[in-house]
């Protein structure tokens, strides 16, 4: 496994470990800690971490076997993979506390591309 690579899925672990601590603070916080969706969860959790595998393993197989993949696959999962943690934390976070929901800080995260097409279609 590369540096990138290894990187990459060290990654997608912080984040999916940071999400499934803000989802636990967000329930305990409604009052709505469940060990069924606790269980849930992890399994959720536990499929991405899958398709990280998946990756790697067609990643590393088409040098191999043609699998008929022509394109790198390990990093774009853990982009996209990424990307929802991130999305779901956010949404956690402003649930855990609804004053930084709509803040400037929480605006850091947004995709500067989101609000440029917001602007030009004039839906701000």
């Amino acid at each position: 496994m590369e540096d990138t690579e290894l990187a990459a899925l060290i990654i997608v672990v912080i984040f999916i470990g940071i999400d499934y601590i803000t989802g636990l603070m967000k329930a305990a916080i409604q009052h709505d800690i469940s060990s069924e969706k606790m269980r849930l969860g992890l399994w959720h959790k536990s499929g991405l971490i899958l398709v990280m595998l998946l990756a790697e393993i067609v990643e590393r197989g088409q040098a191999y076997l043609d699998l008929g993949y022509n394109m790198p696959l390990i990093v774009p999962s853990a982009v996209y993979i990424s990307i929802t943690e991130i999305s779901s934390i956010l949404e956690n976070l402003g649930e855990i506390n609804p004053e930084i929901a709509n803040s400037p800080l929480l605006q850091l995260f947004r995709s500067a591309k989101n609000t440029n097409d917001n602007d030009e279609d004039g839906k701000s």
